[in-house]
């Protein structure tokens, strides 16, 4: 089965106030009777005094053991899935000529080092690399692309293009 969950709903105000009154074993069988109904980890969270993140209400559901959910809240109403937008943005691509640059500069800039000379071969390219980069994502193109065309991980070029 399943479970479908209606994202960005707020709890009922006479359920938030029923787990105010709650002890702490009772508090964790009604996330998980929450959670089974349909409702957001987060939304069960961001509404307990003082609020709990996410991870914490999941890491009360796996501890409680499987139960009938017995609750008598109405679950969330989930959006209609004609409703959900996804939206992907089109990356201009990155031309060979530019592509067999970015290899070129990423080559000569793995070899740069704080410490170097700055009109050292490495410290120049990765200068250029940096520029190039930060260039054509202003024009739209992902990171990964970037990273992909360099030869670098992903991690590396995000840090590069968010310094």
């Amino acid at each position: 089965m399943e479970r479908k969950v209606a994202r960005g709903q707020r709890l009922p105000l006479e359920e938030v106030d029923y787990l105010g009154t709650l002890k702490p074993y009772e508090l964790k069988q009604r996330a998980y009777d929450l959670y089974n109904a349909g409702w957001a980890l987060d939304a069960i969270g961001s509404e307990l005094d003082p609020p709990r993140p996410r991870n914490t209400i999941y890491n009360w559901i796996r501890q409680i053991e499987r139960s009938e959910t017995r609750i008598t809240l109405d679950a969330p109403t989930p959006r209609p899935e004609s409703a959900i937008i996804v939206r992907r943005y089109r990356s201009p691509g990155i031309d060979e000529d530019t592509a067999t640059r970015l290899q070129y500069l990423g080559g000569l800039a793995k070899n740069y080092r704080a410490k170097m000379n700055s009109f050292s071969e490495p410290a120049v390219a990765n200068r250029r690399l940096t520029t190039l980069c930060k260039e054509l994502q202003d024009k739209g193109v992902s990171i990964r692309e970037l990273a992909e065309a360099t030869g670098v991980t992903y991690r590396a070029m995000y840090k590069r293009l968010n310094k």
